[in-house]
């Protein structure tokens, strides 16, 4: 087994795959090309080409540096080009269909269809519609399929001839599908490869995404410009200088243009929270998402300054426990300001997106509710001041602290294999039961509750205590919930398995005597029982779980 870098696995790839395949496509195709399509076709391959080695010899350490040739991000120079050979492709196969008779009006309509889906796609790579468009990679799996199955009976009804650009566009479209793949197989891939394995680090799938789709992009752009060299063989010169203004005109255009436009005023993108936050300094928190990870949180930010930018702003984010007051972990930002997006609406509102995210601490603590906590400072030589909440549509801690949301750390316990004492509706299981059979009126009464739950939580449910006597009727009732203020039950989730000792105050003037005692459920928001079962299935009568009889002296 040979240990190799990451990185040099990545330069491998490039030289054994990447260059020979571009080589061979480009003396396959050559003669079916005009002079001028190949010289654009040579010069768009090695301008992304130029970008990807810069991107891999030279690692970004600026964020000047990411917007020149990191490669994976939206709105920098390398999206731009790969948007700019998506809208080519785009524009060749709209300019065929336009400028030909000679074909079918079904094959026309191909080319169109085909023109507009390259468009989509162009736009999609510079913008990023992910946060706006639900299944995105369904959708694009969906599309690809049906431009496979489009070009498979256009060549079928097509002359042998014209097989060669149909065959290279099909091998394109293979491509930036297996570079899709790659980069699902291989987000957290630090594993082997055949007789290779990656040493102090893991394979980086966006060189493999964003190379492989340049690539099979770059061959769909020869399958169409020798489709159109051989439906055009003698265009006249405007025609060649169009190739080439097209996609510097691309680029100009969005340079220019507000990314994600036309989205609503009152909503950023599917699954960001919109929200409507004023600071002192005249910020104002626009929307926000939590992205729940493995082994940490992810969060963006939406934010956009009143008046004039104040680039000695930050935020910090804390996970708080509820209970104790406690930090559990945190992270602290500056500020960016270098990707904005532009709304329209009732008002003009540009907002800036900020990215940032917490790693779980190994000692942090587990199935404790924790609050997601944003506050917003102003930092000013070494001191960091706060900025007050003025206005706030979020719940808030303090006057400067707001509440994003709240998670819990879950817990590698197993529940007890013992079958439960109670099934509730809820998904929840009373596991066991321990108290003692005396217990001393005034004093404090000691019981240990043993609880799980095979489904998560979307609700707050409270336990009651009933201490009865039947023969004089008396009753004592005491609420909480079941495991205390540290977990509520609407955070709990699938495979909990957690016990909480209550300490009950028994009053001072409760009767002596045999007291039957009761547990169960109920909903906070209705006080409706929830219905109980035994484990077999036989409900408990009005949803109450008997626990036995103690004796209080």
């Amino acid at each position: 087994m040979f240990e190799v870098r990451p990185r040099d696995l990545i330069w491998l790839y490039i030289f054994l795959l990447y260059i020979p395949v571009c080589l061979l496509a480009y003396k396959w195709l050559s003669p079916s090309l005009s002079p001028a399509s190949k010289r654009l076709t040579i010069g768009m391959l090695a301008a992304q080409v130029l970008v990807i080695v810069l991107s891999l010899a030279i690692r970004p350490t600026s964020l000047f540096q990411e917007w020149l040739w990191k490669l994976g991000a939206e709105w920098n120079v390398p999206s731009a080009l790969a948007s700019a050979q998506l809208a080519l492709v785009a524009f060749i196969a709209l300019f065929t269909a336009w400028l030909t008779r000679t074909i079918p009006a079904w094959q026309r309509l191909y080319l169109l269809g085909l023109g507009l889906v390259f468009l989509f796609l162009g736009l999609d790579e510079f913008f990023d519609f992910r946060t706006s468009i639900v299944n995105l990679r369904l959708h694009y799996m969906i599309i690809g399929a049906a431009m496979v199955l489009a070009t498979v009976i256009v060549a079928i009804r097509s002359p042998r001839r014209s097989w060669i650009w149909q065959i290279c566009l099909l091998l394109g479209l293979s491509i930036v599908a297996i570079g899709g793949l790659l980069f699902d197989v291989t987000s957290d891939f630090c594993g082997t490869i055949g007789f290779l394995r990656p040493s102090g680090g893991c394979l980086e799938p966006d060189y493999f995404e964003e190379s492989l789709e340049i690539l099979g992009v770059w061959l769909a752009l020869i399958a169409l410009l020798c489709q159109f060299s051989r439906i055009v063989p003698r265009p006249q010169p405007p025609v060649h200088l169009a190739l080439y203004v097209a996609p510097a005109l691309w680029i100009l255009l969005l340079a220019r243009a507000s990314p994600v436009p036309n989205i609503p005023y009152q909503k950023l993108g599917y699954g960001i929270q919109p929200a409507l936050v004023r600071f002192e300094s005249e910020e104002y928190l626009y929307g926000y998402h939590i992205e729940r990870k493995d082994e940490a949180l992810g969060l963006q930010l939406y934010s956009y300054p009143w008046g004039s930018i104040d680039n000695e702003l930050g935020y910090s984010i804390h996970l708080v426990d509820q209970t104790s007051g406690g930090s559990a972990a945190s992270r602290d930002n500056l500020l960016k300001r270098d990707r904005s997006f532009q709304l329209f609406g009732d008002n003009f509102v540009r907002v800036y997106a900020q990215e940032i995210e917490i790693e779980f601490p190994p000692e942090a603590p587990v199935n404790r509710a924790l609050w997601v906590m944003l506050t917003l400072w102003r930092g000013r030589d070494n001191e960091y001041a706060r900025q007050k909440v003025l206005s706030s549509d979020l719940p808030l801690l303090g006057d400067s602290q707001i509440i994003l949301g709240e998670l819990v750390l879950p817990s590698d316990s197993a529940a007890p294999p013992t079958l439960p004492l109670a099934v509730f509706d809820s998904g929840v299981f009373l596991h066991a039961v321990s108290m003692p059979e005396h217990a001393i009126t005034g004093k404090t009464l000691d019981i240990t509750f043993s609880w799980g739950s095979d489904e998560s939580g979307d609700e707050d449910l409270v336990q009651f205590l009933h201490f009865g006597r039947e023969e004089t009727g008396e009753w004592f009732v005491h609420d909480q919930q079941p495991l205390g203020p540290r977990l509520p039950t609407r955070l709990w989730y699938a495979g909990l398995a957690d016990s909480e000792t209550w300490q009950v105050r028994l009053p001072g003037d409760l009767a002596p005597g045999q007291y039957s005692v009761f547990t169960g459920l109920y909903r906070a928001s209705d006080q409706e029982r929830v219905p109980a079962r035994q484990a077999d299935g036989t409900p408990w009568l009005d949803s109450r779980v008997p626990l036995g009889s103690i004796t209080i002296e």
